[in-house]
């Protein structure tokens, strides 16, 4: 028996499938038994406690105080490279607006593509949008204690949103 290595690419398509079906049951479980608010709170609980520590230590408050659009800036910057874990850098959209805001989007959004596809093959009684309605919500509660207001408007195939600086 010999076993080829899988190629990156198609392991990081398996893995985002196989993380999509897990989201996917988590959600339509936490909608029946009434706790989809109740889960995305506690999402953003844990991922505060997993975000550098810098962002909650006072040296982040000087630095917010003392050179506001950088800061804000270098925020964003690392907050978009991190979202080409789930999109590719082409969907990705942004212009800055300012050095205290950002307008973007995901165009063609991959994921919601693919929780479209998930839905159809497994019957879920949910809607794949679901992903989208909790990045909106999602998002504005995790930065809101960093300082930084989040609006997200819903798309037909992804999503807009503008990142402001308080």
């Amino acid at each position: 028996m010999e076993i080829k290595e899988m190629p990156i690419d198609e392991r990081y398509d398996r893995l985002l499938d196989d993380y999509l079906l897990d989201v996917a049951t988590d959600y339509a479980v936490s909608k029946e038994l009434g706790g989809v608010d109740k889960q995305l709170d506690l999402s953003v609980e844990m991922q505060k406690k997993m975000l550098p520590k810098i962002l909650g230590s006072p040296v982040f408050k000087l630095l917010k105080f003392l050179a506001p659009g950088r800061t804000f800036n270098q925020l964003a910057n690392t907050w978009l490279y991190n979202a080409q874990t789930w999109h590719p850098l082409p969907t990705i959209e942004v212009t800055n607006v300012s050095d205290r805001e950002v307008a973007g989007g995901i165009k063609n959004c991959v994921l919601l593509q693919r929780m479209r596809d998930i839905v159809k093959k497994t019957g879920l009684e949910i809607d794949p949008k679901f992903i989208c309605e909790r990045d909106a919500k999602y998002f504005p509660k995790l930065f809101k204690e960093f300082g930084i207001d989040i609006t997200w408007k819903l798309e037909e195939n992804g999503c807009g949103f503008i990142a402001k600086l308080k």
